[in-house]
């Protein structure tokens, strides 16, 4: 029984490491962890009916971990301005994206981000995707700012 809740909490770790980023999407962590949690039980119950509840566990809880980041991703790409504004939720890089695109001003986009309390530890690529998608270098740099908060 100990093996098997240490494997459970080994993948839940990698599941929320994997989903632990800050400008990961809501959904998408929540998917992540989630799937990754139901994944890892359901196939340590079925591994343990082969004798393979260890494997069973880290299959199970890796493979619900993907698809359950993969579907809050798709949740958290389609959301339109009206729901980011209305959510109380952090915001995602693409969040940014919409409002940026949607004509929304610099100040109403970094108050945003303000009140949702989002943090952004930005790799290179994703500056280059939000200056490429029209975010302004006064956004961007506001969203550097972060980090520390």
């Amino acid at each position: 029984m100990g093996k098997k809740l240490f494997t459970v909490m080994i993948v839940a770790t990698m599941a929320a490491a994997a989903a632990g980023c800050e400008t990961t999407g809501e959904h998408t962590k929540r998917g992540a962890i989630g799937g990754g949690a139901l994944g890892a039980v359901a196939g340590g119950v079925i591994g343990h009916q082969m004798g393979r509840g260890i494997e069973g566990a880290l299959i199970g809880g890796t493979v619900g971990a993907l698809s359950g980041a993969a579907i809050g991703s798709s949740i958290d790409a389609k959301r339109s301005k009206e729901e980011i504004l209305a959510s109380g939720e952090k915001l995602g890089i693409s969040d940014v994206i919409v409002l940026a695109g949607s004509g929304m001003t610099d100040d109403a986009i970094i108050d945003k981000i303000a009140r949702t309390r989002s943090v952004y530890n930005l790799s290179v690529e994703e500056i280059d995707a939000l200056k490429k998608q029209g975010v302004s270098n006064r956004v961007i740099n506001y969203m550097m700012g972060t980090v520390g908060k």
